[in-house]
């Protein structure tokens, strides 16, 4: 009689060997798939999984991050985040801009855009001292 601890050791093996199976028939599918797409053909019992473009919004924080005071304007992220993401969406960039300005972690001063720690100061009015009449 098998104790548990054989029989344990004994299933391990067979998830091993199956394990093994799998590892082989996924490299023996590629190579099947290579070969219809080799002949332009389509494979329609495994429709190709469509891959998910990375997170945009991440990259434009990342970008205003790096551009500390200098700040960027729209057309200037909007390049750099196509060199990181090609595929992107013609508005996307500047929709997240928008929507950061919108939620405070940007600033938006002379058609350039700032995180907020690295946005200059509001000009004050040289007009105003300071001093106010009072009734």
């Amino acid at each position: 009689m098998t104790t548990a601890r054989e029989q344990m050791q004994l299933i391990e093996d067979e998830l091993k060997t199956v394990r093994s199976h799998i590892e082989k028939l996924k490299i023996e599918e590629a190579t099947l798939l290579r070969l219809i797409d080799s002949f332009g053909g389509k494979d329609s019992a495994t429709p190709k999984k469509r891959k998910r473009s990375p997170s945009v919004k991440p990259v434009v924080l990342d970008i205003m991050r790096e551009a500390g005071t200098l700040g960027a304007s729209s057309a200037e992220v909007d390049a750099k985040v196509r060199e990181t993401i090609p595929g992107v969406g013609k508005d996307t960039p500047a929709a997240i801009l928008s929507r950061l300005k919108g939620e405070g972690a940007l600033v938006y001063r002379n058609e350039r855009y700032y995180e907020k720690q690295f946005a200059p100061q509001e000009p004050s009015n040289p007009f105003d001292s300071g001093l106010h009449a009072v009734n």
